[in-house]
């Protein structure tokens, strides 16, 4: 008699480990080229913004396993500066996952797509305004902080103004800054809760703008 499995028709995932959010993923690759024994300063300032949400992310590789952390000699009086090294668990996490270059891809198709339709920009910022909402409960302006860090866009506030210095689909926006900004756009609109926060794609060297109204 066959012996039925209860298996699930169609394919499995591949097989990767965990992804890391994307703010963590890029900690973890300037670790990985600093080398061993990296100190918080040396990490913090080529990643930017305060030094201790760098920490943040250096605890949480500790914690995963993906990085360790240990004394370095005293150069001084007061307590040794801790040097963190990326482990080799740490660097698979930062190797790839080959869903990420899938999906690349398909955002590239259907990207290239949208831009022929008829009124493509209205449609691209409705999509943007929808993927807003759902990514938080209450829209505000931390909620907004916290979704584009957690996409990668490695926002910096200062005062009305919040820079985005990386683009996650930066290849797609070079190509069609009309529908992925208006996507970026409404996301920026719906995470806020505010259509009078305004999205100045390529606005200065090395970021885009957002002015708080």
């Amino acid at each position: 008699m066959d012996v039925v499995t209860a298996a699930q028709p169609g394919p499995r995932r591949p097989s990767t480990q965990p992804a890391l959010p994307p703010a963590r993923a890029r900690v973890a690759a300037l670790l990985d080229e600093l080398g061993a024994n990296t100190t918080l300063a040396a990490l913090a300032e080529r990643v930017g913004g305060h030094p201790n949400a760098t920490r943040a992310h250096l605890d949480a590789l500790v914690q995963d396993g993906r990085a360790t952390a240990q004394p370095l000699p005293r150069s001084g009086p007061g307590r040794p500066a801790l040097g963190w090294t990326l482990t080799a668990d740490g660097r698979r996490a930062i190797a790839g996952d080959p869903s990420t270059a899938a999906y690349a891809e398909i955002v590239q198709v259907m990207v290239s797509h949208l831009a022929e339709v008829p009124e493509s920009q209205e449609l691209a910022h409705s999509i943007g305004v929808a993927w807003g909402t759902e990514r938080v409960d209450d829209p505000s302006r931390e909620a907004l902080i916290g979704v584009l860090a957690d996409l990668g866009f490695d926002p910096e506030e200062d005062g009305d103004t919040i820079r985005l210095r990386a683009c996650p689909i930066l290849d797609a926006a070079t190509e069609h800054p009309e529908v992925v900004c208006a996507i970026h756009q409404g996301l920026v609109s719906g995470a806020s809760g505010s259509t009078g926060v305004r999205l100045l794609p390529f606005a200065e060297p090395g970021a885009c703008r957002i002015d708080v109204a």
